[in-house]
Protein backbone atom coordinates (compact mmCIF):
# COMPACT_ATOMS: atom_id res chain seq x y z
CA UNK A 1 0.00 0.00 0.00
CA UNK A 2 1.68 3.11 -0.65
CA UNK A 3 -0.12 6.90 -1.35
CA UNK A 4 1.29 7.80 -5.39
CA UNK A 5 -0.02 11.15 -4.87
CA UNK A 6 -1.31 13.54 -2.36
CA UNK A 7 -3.30 16.92 -3.27
CA UNK A 8 -4.30 19.71 -0.72
CA UNK A 9 -5.98 22.57 -0.85
CA UNK A 10 -6.92 25.32 2.07
CA UNK A 11 -5.69 22.97 4.47
CA UNK A 12 -4.18 24.83 7.68
CA UNK A 13 -1.64 27.02 7.22
CA UNK A 14 -0.40 24.57 3.84
CA UNK A 15 0.26 26.78 0.58
CA UNK A 16 -1.89 24.74 -2.26
CA UNK A 17 0.57 21.29 -2.23
CA UNK A 18 0.40 18.63 -5.45
CA UNK A 19 2.72 15.79 -4.22
CA UNK A 20 4.18 12.94 -5.00
CA UNK A 21 6.14 11.05 -2.59
CA UNK A 22 8.36 8.42 -2.82
CA UNK A 23 7.48 4.65 -2.10
CA UNK A 24 9.38 4.07 1.20
CA UNK A 25 11.21 6.73 2.99
CA UNK A 26 9.52 10.78 2.92
CA UNK A 27 11.39 12.76 5.40
CA UNK A 28 9.78 16.64 5.99
CA UNK A 29 12.25 19.06 8.18
CA UNK A 30 11.61 22.39 8.70
CA UNK A 31 11.08 24.66 11.84
CA UNK A 32 7.99 23.95 14.12
CA UNK A 33 4.77 26.08 13.31
CA UNK A 34 5.29 25.63 9.11
CA UNK A 35 3.04 23.11 8.36
CA UNK A 36 4.88 19.60 8.85
CA UNK A 37 1.88 17.95 11.20
CA UNK A 38 -0.70 19.74 8.98
CA UNK A 39 1.00 17.51 6.37
CA UNK A 40 0.74 14.82 8.19
CA UNK A 41 -2.47 15.22 9.64
CA UNK A 42 -4.12 15.38 6.18
CA UNK A 43 -2.99 12.30 5.49
CA UNK A 44 -4.21 10.77 8.69
CA UNK A 45 -7.92 12.37 8.04
CA UNK A 46 -8.05 10.94 4.63
CA UNK A 47 -7.89 7.36 6.09
CA UNK A 48 -9.36 7.86 8.54
CA UNK A 49 -12.18 10.56 8.15
CA UNK A 50 -11.08 12.33 11.74
CA UNK A 51 -8.18 13.97 12.80
CA UNK A 52 -5.63 13.22 15.56
CA UNK A 53 -5.43 16.78 17.01
CA UNK A 54 -9.11 18.10 16.93
CA UNK A 55 -12.34 16.74 17.57
CA UNK A 56 -13.45 19.39 14.53
CA UNK A 57 -12.67 18.70 11.21
CA UNK A 58 -13.40 22.18 10.48
CA UNK A 59 -10.47 23.42 12.48
CA UNK A 60 -8.17 22.12 9.14
CA UNK A 61 -9.83 24.98 6.86
CA UNK A 62 -7.40 27.54 6.65
CA UNK A 63 -8.37 31.00 7.53
CA UNK A 64 -9.94 32.99 5.12
CA UNK A 65 -11.86 29.78 3.10
CA UNK A 66 -14.86 28.14 2.81
CA UNK A 67 -13.71 25.13 3.12
CA UNK A 68 -10.94 22.35 2.76
CA UNK A 69 -10.04 19.47 0.42
CA UNK A 70 -8.16 16.95 1.18
CA UNK A 71 -6.98 14.14 -1.90
CA UNK A 72 -4.92 10.95 -2.11
CA UNK A 73 -4.34 8.65 -4.99
CA UNK A 74 -3.63 4.87 -3.01
CA UNK A 75 -2.47 1.42 -4.82
CA UNK A 76 -2.89 -1.27 -2.78
CA UNK A 77 -1.83 -4.41 -5.00
CA UNK A 78 -3.07 -3.75 -8.41
CA UNK A 79 -5.65 -1.08 -7.60
CA UNK A 80 -5.60 2.46 -7.67
CA UNK A 81 -8.11 4.48 -5.71
CA UNK A 82 -9.01 8.22 -5.14
CA UNK A 83 -9.65 8.86 -1.58
CA UNK A 84 -11.48 12.57 -1.50
CA UNK A 85 -12.36 14.25 1.94
CA UNK A 86 -14.04 18.24 1.19
CA UNK A 87 -14.69 19.82 4.82
CA UNK A 88 -16.81 22.63 5.76
CA UNK A 89 -17.66 24.17 8.12
CA UNK A 90 -20.47 22.36 9.23
CA UNK A 91 -19.44 18.63 7.69
CA UNK A 92 -17.21 16.47 5.52
CA UNK A 93 -18.10 14.54 2.25
CA UNK A 94 -15.83 11.89 2.23
CA UNK A 95 -15.59 10.26 -1.47
CA UNK A 96 -14.08 7.45 -3.51
CA UNK A 97 -13.24 7.62 -7.30
CA UNK A 98 -15.19 11.13 -6.97
CA UNK A 99 -18.33 9.20 -5.91
CA UNK A 100 -19.76 9.56 -2.26
CA UNK A 101 -19.36 7.14 0.22
CA UNK A 102 -22.84 7.26 2.65
CA UNK A 103 -21.70 4.97 4.65
CA UNK A 104 -18.25 4.74 6.90
CA UNK A 105 -18.21 0.77 6.04
CA UNK A 106 -17.46 1.49 2.26
CA UNK A 107 -15.12 4.01 3.13
CA UNK A 108 -12.38 1.75 5.14
CA UNK A 109 -10.31 -0.78 4.87
CA UNK A 110 -8.05 0.07 1.80
CA UNK A 111 -6.12 3.15 2.86
CA UNK A 112 -4.70 1.98 6.31
CA UNK A 113 -2.64 4.50 8.22
CA UNK A 114 -0.65 4.00 11.83
CA UNK A 115 0.39 7.39 13.73
CA UNK A 116 3.30 7.59 16.12
CA UNK A 117 3.55 11.10 17.65
CA UNK A 118 5.56 12.82 20.25
CA UNK A 119 2.50 12.90 22.77
CA UNK A 120 2.45 8.81 22.23
CA UNK A 121 5.41 8.28 24.49
CA UNK A 122 3.49 10.12 27.43
CA UNK A 123 0.59 7.59 27.53
CA UNK A 124 1.74 5.43 30.07
CA UNK A 125 2.10 7.99 32.72
CA UNK A 126 -0.43 10.28 32.01
CA UNK A 127 -4.19 10.83 32.27
CA UNK A 128 -6.60 7.61 31.37
CA UNK A 129 -7.96 9.59 29.24
CA UNK A 130 -5.54 9.50 26.74
CA UNK A 131 -4.43 5.77 27.18
CA UNK A 132 -8.46 5.42 26.58
CA UNK A 133 -7.85 7.36 23.18
CA UNK A 134 -4.12 5.60 22.40
CA UNK A 135 -6.13 2.44 22.73
CA UNK A 136 -9.11 3.37 20.75
CA UNK A 137 -7.44 4.98 17.96
CA UNK A 138 -5.54 1.50 17.42
CA UNK A 139 -8.57 -0.80 17.70
CA UNK A 140 -10.03 1.44 14.77
CA UNK A 141 -7.43 0.96 12.44
CA UNK A 142 -7.40 -2.61 13.00
CA UNK A 143 -11.56 -2.90 13.05
CA UNK A 144 -13.14 0.09 11.19
CA UNK A 145 -16.27 -1.14 11.86
CA UNK A 146 -15.24 -0.24 16.12
CA UNK A 147 -15.71 3.89 15.00
CA UNK A 148 -19.57 3.38 14.98
CA UNK A 149 -20.04 1.66 18.23
CA UNK A 150 -17.27 3.71 20.01
CA UNK A 151 -18.72 7.19 18.76
CA UNK A 152 -22.76 6.16 19.19
CA UNK A 153 -21.65 5.45 23.10
CA UNK A 154 -20.48 8.78 23.42
CA UNK A 155 -23.16 10.24 21.84
CA UNK A 156 -25.99 8.09 24.33
CA UNK A 157 -23.19 9.10 27.28
CA UNK A 158 -23.64 12.97 26.15
CA UNK A 159 -27.58 12.41 25.92
CA UNK A 160 -27.79 10.83 29.19
CA UNK A 161 -25.28 13.08 31.22
CA UNK A 162 -27.18 15.86 29.75
CA UNK A 163 -29.85 14.64 31.07
CA UNK A 164 -29.00 14.03 34.74
CA UNK A 165 -28.01 17.78 34.73
CA UNK A 166 -31.28 18.73 34.42
CA UNK A 167 -32.75 16.10 36.04
CA UNK A 168 -34.78 18.41 38.37
CA UNK A 169 -36.59 20.24 35.04
CA UNK A 170 -36.89 17.66 32.23
CA UNK A 171 -37.64 14.27 34.19
CA UNK A 172 -39.94 15.45 36.51
CA UNK A 173 -41.38 12.31 38.64
CA UNK A 174 -40.11 9.55 36.34
CA UNK A 175 -36.47 9.66 36.01
CA UNK A 176 -36.19 5.66 36.36
CA UNK A 177 -38.03 5.12 33.39
CA UNK A 178 -36.43 7.87 31.17
CA UNK A 179 -32.94 6.56 32.05
CA UNK A 180 -34.06 3.19 31.81
CA UNK A 181 -33.92 4.10 28.03
CA UNK A 182 -30.69 5.48 28.24
CA UNK A 183 -29.27 2.67 30.12
CA UNK A 184 -30.32 -0.21 27.51
CA UNK A 185 -28.45 1.64 24.89
CA UNK A 186 -25.52 2.39 26.63
CA UNK A 187 -25.42 -1.21 28.36
CA UNK A 188 -25.17 -2.60 24.51
CA UNK A 189 -22.90 0.00 23.22
CA UNK A 190 -20.83 0.36 26.19
CA UNK A 191 -20.12 -4.02 25.96
CA UNK A 192 -19.48 -3.79 22.52
CA UNK A 193 -16.66 -1.03 23.11
CA UNK A 194 -15.51 -3.49 25.76
CA UNK A 195 -15.09 -6.70 23.61
CA UNK A 196 -13.73 -5.14 20.59
CA UNK A 197 -11.17 -3.56 23.23
CA UNK A 198 -10.54 -6.52 24.64
CA UNK A 199 -10.29 -8.87 21.56
CA UNK A 200 -7.44 -6.35 20.33
CA UNK A 201 -5.95 -6.18 23.44
CA UNK A 202 -5.24 -10.25 23.14
CA UNK A 203 -4.18 -10.22 19.52
CA UNK A 204 -1.85 -7.12 20.02
CA UNK A 205 -0.09 -8.52 23.11
CA UNK A 206 2.30 -11.34 22.46
CA UNK A 207 3.21 -9.03 19.35
CA UNK A 208 3.99 -6.24 22.12
CA UNK A 209 5.81 -8.42 24.55
CA UNK A 210 8.26 -9.25 21.83
CA UNK A 211 8.65 -6.31 20.50
CA UNK A 212 9.37 -4.70 24.01
CA UNK A 213 12.47 -7.87 24.49
CA UNK A 214 13.92 -6.82 21.18
CA UNK A 215 14.00 -3.21 21.68
CA UNK A 216 15.65 -3.39 25.13
CA UNK A 217 17.49 -7.08 25.48
CA UNK A 218 16.79 -6.85 29.31
CA UNK A 219 14.94 -9.86 30.43
CA UNK A 220 12.18 -7.64 31.84
CA UNK A 221 8.65 -8.51 30.95
CA UNK A 222 6.10 -6.16 29.90
CA UNK A 223 2.44 -6.73 29.90
CA UNK A 224 -0.55 -4.62 29.19
CA UNK A 225 -3.55 -4.82 31.55
CA UNK A 226 -7.13 -3.43 31.19
CA UNK A 227 -8.60 -1.81 33.85
CA UNK A 228 -12.38 -1.97 34.16
CA UNK A 229 -15.20 -2.03 37.42
CA UNK A 230 -17.12 -4.79 35.59
CA UNK A 231 -14.09 -7.84 34.90
CA UNK A 232 -14.32 -9.03 31.34
CA UNK A 233 -16.20 -12.42 31.29
CA UNK A 234 -19.93 -13.26 29.67
CA UNK A 235 -23.52 -11.59 30.19
CA UNK A 236 -21.07 -7.65 29.95
CA UNK A 237 -24.37 -5.93 28.82
CA UNK A 238 -26.49 -7.40 31.12
CA UNK A 239 -23.91 -6.58 33.97
CA UNK A 240 -23.71 -3.13 32.48
CA UNK A 241 -27.00 -2.60 32.78
CA UNK A 242 -27.58 -3.98 36.11
CA UNK A 243 -24.78 -1.45 37.23
CA UNK A 244 -26.04 1.55 35.59
CA UNK A 245 -29.45 0.92 37.21
CA UNK A 246 -27.95 0.31 40.73
CA UNK A 247 -25.64 4.10 40.24
CA UNK A 248 -28.92 5.85 39.17
CA UNK A 249 -29.48 7.44 42.68
CA UNK A 250 -24.81 8.43 42.71
CA UNK A 251 -25.49 9.31 39.08
CA UNK A 252 -28.36 11.78 39.83
CA UNK A 253 -26.73 13.11 42.87
CA UNK A 254 -23.42 13.63 40.81
CA UNK A 255 -24.95 14.75 37.36
CA UNK A 256 -22.77 12.06 35.73
CA UNK A 257 -22.45 9.15 34.48
CA UNK A 258 -20.49 6.94 36.83
CA UNK A 259 -20.05 3.63 34.95
CA UNK A 260 -19.26 2.35 31.59
CA UNK A 261 -16.15 2.09 29.21
CA UNK A 262 -15.42 6.04 29.29
CA UNK A 263 -13.81 5.22 33.18
CA UNK A 264 -12.21 2.23 32.00
CA UNK A 265 -8.46 2.31 31.55
CA UNK A 266 -5.44 0.67 29.74
CA UNK A 267 -2.27 -0.29 32.03
CA UNK A 268 1.20 -0.62 31.17
CA UNK A 269 3.11 -3.29 33.36
CA UNK A 270 6.54 -4.46 33.43
CA UNK A 271 7.66 -7.57 35.51
CA UNK A 272 4.23 -7.30 36.97
CA UNK A 273 4.28 -3.97 38.16
CA UNK A 274 2.77 -0.86 36.96
CA UNK A 275 5.24 0.70 34.56
CA UNK A 276 3.45 4.27 35.65
CA UNK A 277 5.03 4.02 39.04
CA UNK A 278 8.21 2.04 38.56
CA UNK A 279 9.78 1.96 34.98
CA UNK A 280 12.37 4.76 34.31
CA UNK A 281 11.18 7.35 31.46
CA UNK A 282 13.75 5.42 28.74
CA UNK A 283 11.77 2.18 29.92
CA UNK A 284 8.16 3.76 29.69
CA UNK A 285 9.43 5.32 25.92
CA UNK A 286 10.70 1.46 24.93
CA UNK A 287 7.33 0.21 26.15
CA UNK A 288 5.23 2.75 23.82
CA UNK A 289 7.55 1.87 21.14
CA UNK A 290 7.17 -1.64 21.40
CA UNK A 291 3.17 -0.97 21.49
CA UNK A 292 3.78 0.33 17.46
CA UNK A 293 6.02 -2.03 16.60
CA UNK A 294 3.21 -4.40 17.65
CA UNK A 295 0.49 -2.17 16.12
CA UNK A 296 2.21 -2.33 12.44
CA UNK A 297 3.01 -5.74 12.43
CA UNK A 298 -0.66 -6.76 13.25
CA UNK A 299 -2.01 -4.55 10.97
CA UNK A 300 -0.17 -6.00 8.24
CA UNK A 301 -0.90 -9.29 9.34
CA UNK A 302 -4.65 -8.66 9.56
CA UNK A 303 -4.77 -7.11 5.91
CA UNK A 304 -2.23 -8.53 4.08
CA UNK A 305 -0.03 -5.13 3.36
CA UNK A 306 1.94 -3.45 5.66
CA UNK A 307 -0.11 0.04 6.67
CA UNK A 308 1.28 4.00 5.45
CA UNK A 309 3.04 5.17 8.60
CA UNK A 310 3.12 8.42 9.59
CA UNK A 311 6.07 9.48 12.37
CA UNK A 312 5.75 13.01 13.37
CA UNK A 313 8.85 14.34 15.16
CA UNK A 314 9.12 11.29 17.47
CA UNK A 315 13.04 11.07 16.90
CA UNK A 316 13.86 13.71 18.69
CA UNK A 317 11.91 12.59 21.78
CA UNK A 318 13.60 8.78 21.85
CA UNK A 319 17.26 8.52 23.15
CA UNK A 320 20.10 7.01 20.99
CA UNK A 321 19.21 3.50 21.12
CA UNK A 322 15.46 3.88 20.93
CA UNK A 323 15.96 5.80 18.03
CA UNK A 324 18.76 3.68 16.42
CA UNK A 325 15.86 0.74 16.99
CA UNK A 326 13.42 2.05 15.31
CA UNK A 327 14.72 3.05 12.32
CA UNK A 328 16.43 -0.45 12.19
CA UNK A 329 12.88 -1.67 12.51
CA UNK A 330 11.36 0.69 9.65
CA UNK A 331 14.34 -0.67 7.08
CA UNK A 332 13.70 -4.16 7.52
CA UNK A 333 10.13 -4.18 6.81
CA UNK A 334 8.31 -3.38 4.00
CA UNK A 335 6.27 -0.08 3.35
CA UNK A 336 5.73 3.77 2.83
CA UNK A 337 6.70 6.08 5.62
CA UNK A 338 6.19 9.78 6.29
CA UNK A 339 8.42 11.18 8.71
CA UNK A 340 9.03 14.85 10.10
CA UNK A 341 11.64 16.30 11.75
CA UNK A 342 13.27 19.60 12.88
CA UNK A 343 16.71 18.29 11.37
CA UNK A 344 17.16 16.13 8.66
CA UNK A 345 20.42 14.07 10.95
CA UNK A 346 17.56 13.10 13.52
CA UNK A 347 16.38 10.53 11.02
CA UNK A 348 18.83 7.63 10.99
CA UNK A 349 18.06 6.40 7.35
CA UNK A 350 20.05 6.28 4.18
CA UNK A 351 18.44 3.94 1.42
CA UNK A 352 15.27 4.53 -0.26
CA UNK A 353 14.99 8.19 1.38
CA UNK A 354 13.51 11.31 -0.10
CA UNK A 355 14.01 14.82 2.17
CA UNK A 356 11.38 17.28 1.24
CA UNK A 357 11.88 20.79 3.03
CA UNK A 358 9.20 22.71 5.06
CA UNK A 359 9.20 26.31 4.79
CA UNK A 360 5.97 28.58 6.22
CA UNK A 361 3.63 26.24 4.43
CA UNK A 362 5.15 25.29 1.17
CA UNK A 363 6.60 21.81 0.68
CA UNK A 364 9.76 21.61 -1.77
CA UNK A 365 11.74 18.37 -2.57
CA UNK A 366 15.51 19.06 -1.60
CA UNK A 367 18.19 18.17 -3.81
CA UNK A 368 19.99 14.86 -3.51
CA UNK A 369 23.35 15.40 -1.55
Amino acid sequence: MRVLALHLRNVRNLAPLLLEPAPRFNVFSGDNGHGKTNLLESIYVIGALRSFRTQRLAELIAFGTTGASLEARVRRGELERRYQVDIRPRGRTARIDGKAVRTLARYFGGFNVVLFAPEDLAVPRGAPRDRRRFLDRAVFHHEPSFLEAARDYDKVLRSRNALLRDAEGRLGARPAELLAVYDEQLARLGAAVVTARLAYLEALRPRFVAAFESITRTGLEADLSYRSELPPGPDLEARLAARLAAQRGRDLARATTSAGPHLDDLEFRLDGQPAAAFASQGQLRALVLAWKTAEMDLLQEVHGDPPVLLLDDVSSELDPDRNAYLFEFLAKRPGQCFITTTHSRHVLLTAERVDFRVAAGHVSREEEK
